[in-house]
């Protein structure tokens, strides 16, 4: 009963307290329950950005003993890791979308903000080491 009432307070689901059902949801089910966590997540990061500037700023001043102007923050944009992982389909989607922006704005998302939005690495091969790969696969 406790576990039920922390989960509803938390928008954590049974499941992810450990307490497994004898009816699993489904996966569009979780992702609904977890909507929440994501958006309370995004603003988190967004007010610590502005925290993490602030020291780094301080530590700056400190570490060159000199007053940096506080214009400096404006130029420096915090980089976050994506919340969740996306599954397959979300990487599906993700792929679909880009595509479809990039035919209307060329060159819009690229190896770098996809990063961002995926959370997946960008890979070290170029063109012609992804041809030989392929050609050995074959």
């Amino acid at each position: 009963m406790y576990a039920s009432v922390f989960a509803g307070e938390t928008g954590l689901t049974l499941d992810d307290l450990g307490f497994p059902s004898d009816n699993p949801p489904s996966a569009e089910s979780i992702k609904a329950s977890h909507e929440n966590l994501r958006l309370t997540a995004r603003k988190s990061q967004r007010t610590f950005g502005g925290g993490f500037l602030n020291v780094g700023y301080l530590a700056a001043c400190l570490r060159d003993d000199y007053a940096y102007q506080r214009q400096q923050l404006y130029l420096t944009t915090p980089i976050w890791e994506p919340i969740f992982e996306p599954d397959a389909a979300m990487l599906s989607s993700i792929g679909d979308g880009a595509i479809k922006i990039n035919q209307a704005v060329p060159g819009y998302f690229n190896k770098d903000n996809l990063r961002n939005l995926t959370g997946i690495e960008p890979s070290k091969m170029n063109i012609s080491e992804v041809a030989l790969v392929q050609q050995i696969n074959e």
